[in-house]
């Protein structure tokens, strides 16, 4: 009879582990399962970083506005496409930009002083020196326009007294340090 009770206990015990060895394979898999539905649930998440290249298009037009007072007289907007940046200085005052966009090493658009016109304002103070000595002229290098996030871009310069000048001059932000990505609706 020990025999019999000794064997039947084995018997148990080695179910028993066999069922505790299944409760665990199925545990890991199904903790596998899981880890990989995490996994792709983050990898479609995943929020890719915007590059000031993902807002240049000739069939999108991506309006970014400078904050200015409501007693503007400008309502200063660029849109970026392939080959210029449009700036509106109004509704009724457009200039063509040519631009150059780097896609090595840095992500920035570089706005040159070569346009072309549509506007009914009479905008001859960008023609002219306005009594500083570096202003732009034809061909110049005028700014860089840089990504600081999904929604704001900042702006840098080549000529900091002359914008300073005819920002004061016009008593408005006409060439602003940072535009705003402008959301629909807006």
């Amino acid at each position: 009879m020990r025999k019999s009770v000794l064997i039947l206990a084995l018997i148990i015990t080695i179910i028993g582990c066999e069922r505790n060895n299944q409760k665990k394979d199925a545990s890991n898999k199904i903790n596998s399962i899981e880890n990989q539905y995490v996994s792709k649930l983050l990898d479609s998440n995943k929020i890719e970083t915007k590059k000031i290249g993902d807002y240049i298009s000739d069939t999108i037009d991506y309006f970014w506005y400078a904050k200015q007072n409501d007693s503007a007289s400008y309502w200063v907007r660029i849109v970026f496409q392939k080959e210029f940046a449009v700036y509106q200085f109004h509704g009724q005052c457009l200039y063509w930009f040519f631009t150059n966009h780097y896609y090595t090493g840095t992500d920035k658009i570089e706005l040159l002083w070569s346009y072309k016109t549509d506007c009914l304002l009479e905008m001859d103070f960008l023609k002219k020196s306005n009594g500083i000595k570096r202003y732009p002229k034809q061909g110049d290098a005028f700014c860089e326009y840089k990504l600081v996030n999904d929604s704001v871009i900042e702006v840098k310069y080549k000529f900091p007294e002359w914008i300073k000048k005819i920002n004061e001059m016009e008593k408005d932000s006409i060439f602003p340090q940072y535009f705003y990505l402008e959301k629909e609706g807006i």
